[in-house]
C-alpha cells in the first residue's frame, strides 16, 4: 500500500497532465467539449495531488503513526488535503454529469440549437468549480455543527460516517452521498437513453 499510493498518484497526475497537454497542442473541432475535458482532467489531477500528500505524510509518520494519529487528524494539513479530495470528487462528478447532459442533448436533438456556446460553457464550468469549492469549505465554517469533518480517519478522506460523528456532519455526508448517487444515476439513465436503439 505504501508503494502503491505513490504509483497511483503519479499515474493519475501524469495521465491527466498528458491529456491536458495533448488537448492544448492539437486543435479540436469542438472547442467547448475540449474545455470541459481539460477541466475534468484538472479535477482528477487534484486527486493525484491528494494521494501524493498522503504518501508524503505516510513517510513522515512511518513506524510511529499511533503516537501522532490524533495530532495528525486534527492538524490543518489533514483538513486541507481532505478538502482537496472533496473538491476533486465533487467537481469530477458534476463535470461528468454536465458533459453527459450536453452530449445527450446533441444526440437526441441533433437539429435543435441546444449546443452550448463558449460563454455558456465557461459559465457552466465556473459554476461547477465554485459549487465544488463551496461544498468543500462548508465544514470549515461551523466547527460546532461539523466537528472534525475531515479528520475522521487517517487518510483525511471525508464522508466516513460513524456513531461519534456529529449529527450536522452526518446529515451533510448523507446529502452529498445522495447528490453523488443522483448524479451517477442521471449519467447512467442518459447513457442508456443515448444507446437505446431507435
Amino acid at each position: 500500500m505504501r508503494v502503491f499510493v505513490w504509483v497511483v498518484a503519479f499515474i493519475i497526475c501524469f495521465g491527466n497532465i498528458f491529456v491536458i497537454c495533448l488537448r492544448s497542442c492539437f486543435a479540436s473541432e469542438n472547442q467547448h467539449h475540449t474545455m470541459a475535458i481539460k477541466s475534468l482532467c484538472c479535477a482528477d489531477c487534484l486527486m493525484g495531488v491528494y494521494l501524493l500528500f498522503i504518501g508524503a505524510f505516510d513517510i513522515k509518520y512511518c513506524g510511529e503513526y499511533n503516537r501522532h494519529a490524533q495530532i495528525w487528524m486534527e492538524s490543518l494539513s489533514c483538513q486541507l488535503i481532505g478538502s482537496l479530495a472533496m473538491l476533486s470528487t465533487e467537481v469530477s462528478v458534476m463535470m461528468l454529469t454536465y458533459m453527459t447532459l450536453e452530449k445527450y442533448l446533441c444526440i437526441v436533438f441533433p437539429f435543435q440549437h441546444y449546443r452550448a456556446g463558449r460563454k455558456q460553457t465557461l459559465c457552466s464550468l465556473t459554476f461547477i468549480w465554485l459549487l465544488g469549492f463551496i461544498i468543500a469549505v462548508i465544514p470549515f465554517w461551523d466547527k460546532q455543527t461539523f466537528g472534525n469533518f475531515y479528520g475522521r480517519n487517517g487518510v483525511c478522506f471525508p464522508l466516513h460516517s460513524d456513531q461519534t460523528e456529529k449529527p450536522g456532519a452526518r446529515c451533510y455526508s448523507t446529502a452529498i452521498f445522495l447528490g453523488e448517487g443522483r448524479g451517477h444515476q442521471s449519467v447512467y439513465i442518459l447513457y442508456g437513453a443515448c444507446l437505446r436503439p431507435g
